[in-house]
């Protein structure tokens, strides 16, 4: 097993690789294009009911739903029970450590909806790390919901998510915002790029070159070429942030990530927001149907559907996220120590990453505590560790760090 500097360069960069081909077809701007209207929820409801109906067994008698206390899924659960009154729901939240807790809402719209409720204990991401990392076989340490699969195994052979919602729905409200004030209608394709870019910081930082050493030959314009095609294009510049986040998170990122984890565990997924008659509607829809500007709020339809529904849900999740700097005090600083203050790192030996920055990076978390400088170590730690598991074969996928 090996990995490119270009794969390389790009995972730690923004988070996925483009130079890899998605299993899902790229859409273009041109699926992006209005063509329909939905002002009450109507059809998406209806898409939504047809999804899961299509995706789940009759006679399947119990399924999982992921549960947090926000919009997507606990739409997900009150569409589960309205489609399936007489089966058994299992809802499970995640909660780590210190960290947010939405269990107690989640608890609550469990209830409302007839739903059993667990919540599954998500622990460090340092320490269980080569766990982690074997979900995909890839150096990436976002796959720390797997545990969520993992005790839904227990109850079913379903796992209902929401994945996709965000994308088609208009959710990343903060993103939106971010790149209205930041873009005027002169800017080319190239500086839009960088504003969309500068909407995602935390997957990089502003010397990021130093990151890595010259035989990587990492170039910044590389990066900027992945991204034109949804720039360069007469959309909206709301809906070529959609298209963006579509192709690019979306497709290489959440997606592949889910299934490697259903496949891990062997449960069916079941992201009902991605069914393709769904995805095709959704795409054409309006932006003022997914984001109201003015009072900076997205998913404006899956708000109406989960009114009518009756789902009192949080208005802003934080999502199943770790609290990345308790766990960083707690474990992280300990374990990066070992592994990457190491001249003889796997990382440096192959003239991957510049030991001298990685020094530089952690006196600023230790002295700033800044978050994108603790998400690149993070990613680098990821990367020590597939070697480490893959390639020179020292720890174990079951090793704890």
């Amino acid at each position: 097993m090996n990995l490119s500097d270009k794969t390389i360069s790009n995972l730690l960069t923004i988070r996925y690789d483009p130079s890899s081909i998605p299993e899902k077809k790229f859409f273009s701007y041109k699926d992006f294009k209005t063509k329909f209207s939905d002002p009450n929820g109507t059809t998406t409801q209806n898409l939504l009911e047809t999804s899961i109906k299509n995706s789940i067994p009759l006679n399947e008698t119990t399924i999982s739903v992921s549960l947090s206390g926000g919009i997507d899924s606990t739409l997900c659960l009150a569409l589960l029970r309205k489609v399936f009154p007489q089966k058994k729901i299992i809802s499970l939240c995640g909660v780590f450590g210190e960290g947010f807790d939405e269990s107690l809402v989640a608890r609550k719209i469990a209830s409302d909806f007839d739903s059993d409720f667990k919540v599954v204990k998500m622990n460090s991401i340092f320490t269980n790390m080569p766990e982690i990392i074997s979900i995909t076989n890839k150096p990436r340490w976002n796959t720390y919901t797997h545990l969520i699969a993992k005790n839904a195994k227990k109850f079913s052979n379903i796992l209902v998510t929401g994945d996709g919602a965000d994308e088609l729905f208009g959710g990343y409200v903060f993103r939106y915002s971010k790149f209205l004030n930041i873009t005027t209608p002169s800017d080319d394709w190239k500086k839009r790029v960088l504003n969309y870019l500068e909407c995602h910081n935390r997957d990089w930082v502003s010397d990021q070159e130093n990151i890595f050493t010259k035989k990587m030959k990492f170039q910044w314009n590389t990066i900027h070429q992945y991204f034109k095609s949804y720039f360069n294009n007469s959309l909206d510049p709301l809906k070529q942030v959609m298209l963006a986040d579509f192709n690019g998170k979306l497709l290489q990122d959440f997606i592949p990530t889910g299934k490697s984890i259903s496949q891990h565990y062997r449960i069916k997924n079941v992201p009902i927001f991605l069914d393709q008659n769904l995805i095709t509607f959704a795409l054409k829809l309006p932006i003022s149907q997914k984001f109201d500007k003015k009072n900076d709020k997205g998913k404006l339809i899956l708000r109406k559907l989960t009114k009518k529904l009756k789902v009192n849900h949080m208005d802003e999740k934080k999502g199943f996220s770790p609290s990345l700097h308790l766990d960083w005090k707690k474990n992280g600083r300990m374990i990066c120590n070992s592994y990457l203050l190491d001249s003889n790192a796997i990382i440096y030996k192959k003239k991957i990453i510049n030991e001298k920055w990685v020094k530089h990076a952690l006196n600023i978390i230790d002295n700033d505590g800044d978050i994108r400088y603790l998400n690149r170590i993070i990613s680098i730690l990821a990367l020590e560790i597939w070697f480490k598991i893959f390639v020179t074969k020292e720890l174990k996928k079951s090793s704890k760090l």
